[in-house]
């Protein structure tokens, strides 16, 4: 793909069957590698790779056609393969997968320190992930001792959290100033992390507390930890494409 396809807007013959590829790079995505994570019984946790396409599809195309992308794939996919009752807020959700990367790109194309945004964004994350824990009782401090499910915490899961944090912030920084192409991970990482904090761990989880009748803080620390996981993920694998596309 060329470069003059970022942004594109309008809806050409080339255009859709652009989009067309990416619905149906979502939908093969979906069928092969969805895993869904039981919480509290229900299979309220759902791990796939079917939104990378959808939003390489707002990067590449713009926010209108990522939008229509990512409402037609939610469509075709639970035809496809059901994971339960149909329900239009996971397509509001799909469809805004695709258009608010494609917000990003088009819009926030002026020097930003994206590097600052993901500090500041994991920083919350992390924080929030935190507080969620203690706000549900399942972490707490007694005699000045960091408690988990009423055990002593092990000093290996705050060292690994830590770590992980830590690479989260220090990889995309390290990636940028030694990229030489116009490739910028802490932009992507930006982009997705704005993406799956709106879509998978508020919109979401909101939805799922409708759907289930659960409160919202039942599904929150789930979703959070593994996006802690899935951003780093996703950003990689969108990089690596738009590199080897060359868009």
């Amino acid at each position: 793909m060329k470069g003059n396809t970022l942004g594109a807007k309008k809806f050409t013959a080339l255009t859709i069957v652009r989009a067309g590829l990416f619905i149906a790079m979502s939908l093969v995505l979906k069928v092969i590698f969805e895993i869904y994570i039981p919480l509290g019984g229900m299979p309220a946790l759902r791990i796939n790779f079917a939104s990378i396409p959808i939003m390489l599809s707002g990067i590449i195309l713009g926010p209108v056609i990522g939008f229509c992308t990512g409402t037609a794939a939610d469509i075709i996919n639970f035809i496809a393969k059901p994971g339960g009752a149909f329900f239009p807020g996971f397509t509001l959700v799909s469809a805004l997968s695709g258009m608010i990367p494609g917000v990003i790109y088009k819009y926030l194309k002026r020097d930003i320190n994206y590097n600052i945004l993901n500090t500041i964004f994991i920083s919350l994350l992390s924080v929030c992930f935190v507080t969620v824990f203690m706000i549900k009782g399942i972490m707490y401090f007694e005699n000045n001792i960091l408690m988990y499910n009423g055990n002593p915490l092990n000093i290996g899961y705050i060292v690994g959290f830590i770590l992980l944090v830590f690479i989260y912030l220090f990889v995309p920084i390290k990636l940028t100033y030694t990229e030489n192409n116009k490739i910028k991970m802490n932009k992507i990482v930006f982009t997705v992390s704005v993406t799956q904090l709106i879509t998978s761990i508020i919109l979401n989880t909101y939805f799922l507390s409708i759907m289930y009748g659960k409160g919202f803080l039942i599904f929150l620390p789930a979703r959070i930890l593994t996006n802690f996981f899935m951003i780093p993920l996703y950003s990689i694998i969108i990089a690596a494409i738009l590199k080897a596309a060359k868009v």
